[in-house]
């Protein structure tokens, strides 16, 4: 008989880039959100959002402001809903496959 971890059933879930895309996307509206916000609709850290959120800038799908209270606002821009309209096209397709996990 072989040995089984108890932390087996315990493993992280991990989510596809596409996923996080999405969820990262669909934090940020057209009036602005805060990274604290962003960071806890996608259930990521702080430092791993910051990153992907300098790429959809560096993108166009997204810009970064500073408000009138020194904060930093993301802001979808019209790039990024259209990216984020396919991407969820996307993401369906690929659990009616069953590609994708459905809890993605």
């Amino acid at each position: 008989m072989s040995w089984i971890s108890p932390w087996r059933e315990n493993k992280l879930k991990y989510r596809s880039d596409l996923v996080i895309l999405l969820d990262i996307l669909e934090a940020i509206d057209e009036d602005g959100s805060l990274i604290s916000h962003i960071a806890s609709h996608a259930n990521m850290p702080h430092p791993r959002v910051k990153e992907k959120l300098d790429i959809m800038v560096k993108n166009g799908l997204i810009t970064e402001e500073i408000d009138d209270e020194g904060k930093r606002v993301y802001k979808i821009t019209r790039k990024g809903i259209e990216v984020r309209r396919r991407i969820k096209e996307i993401v369906y397709m690929l659990k009616e496959l069953g590609l994708l996990k459905r809890e993605d």
